[in-house]
């Protein structure tokens, strides 16, 4: 982990027509990377991109069909700062349980790197390993747990997805005449999937 980013893993693609093009796992890179070949060829000399078996990568690395490669990819160098903290509420050996503010991502994700809730509480609170047991989007404020120890995130990230864990969205907007003939509660048809 590098500044709260893990790096990014690359998949290499197994069909039959991108085997016989690149021999060697550089040729790959270069090709995928082309816009930035030269910050990643300074990245290769420095051995920061590796393999999945953690080899730095050189000119004679041969591209392994579904083999990984990893590297840490520069964050965006003008992040617009989310004048937002998340609130930790709970934390223990395995949780950390925080609120998250509004525009804040949870992960990493297209324009927003650094400024998520992720990255800030890894880099301010030292948890190499923390993830998310579960997601809120960006414009979403709420509680949201995240898995300190690699140890138990599985069993968290999987009691979200099997929608073992209650979830309620509350909405707080002004109230008028018109709205007071509005119901005040409603049940999302999702909530039953």
């Amino acid at each position: 982990m590098r500044d709260g980013l893990n790096p990014t893993r690359i998949v290499l693609p197994h069909d039959p027509g991108t085997v016989a093009r690149f021999p060697f796992a550089l040729d790959y890179l270069l090709h995928r990377f082309a816009a930035d070949e030269v910050r990643l060829r300074e990245k290769l000399a420095q051995g920061e991109v590796v393999t999945g078996h953690g080899e730095p990568v050189g000119p004679t690395t041969p591209y392994e069909p579904r083999g990984f490669l990893y590297l840490y990819r520069d964050p965006p160098a003008h992040e617009e700062r989310i004048p937002f903290e998340p609130e930790v509420l709970h934390r223990d050996d395995d949780l950390l349980v925080v609120d998250k503010p509004h525009f804040l991502a949870t992960t990493p994700r297209g324009r927003w790197v650094r400024e998520t809730v992720l990255v800030r509480l890894r880099t301010a609170l030292d948890l190499p390993e923390l993830s998310p047991a579960h997601r809120l989007d960006r414009g979403t404020a709420g509680v949201l747990v995240l898995t300190v120890r690699r140890e138990v995130r599985g069993a968290y990230q999987e009691a979200f997805a099997r929608r073992q864990v209650r979830k309620v969205y509350e909405a707080v907007a002004p109230s008028s005449r018109q709205a007071a003939r509005c119901p005040t509660a409603s049940r999302s048809p999702r909530a039953n999937r």
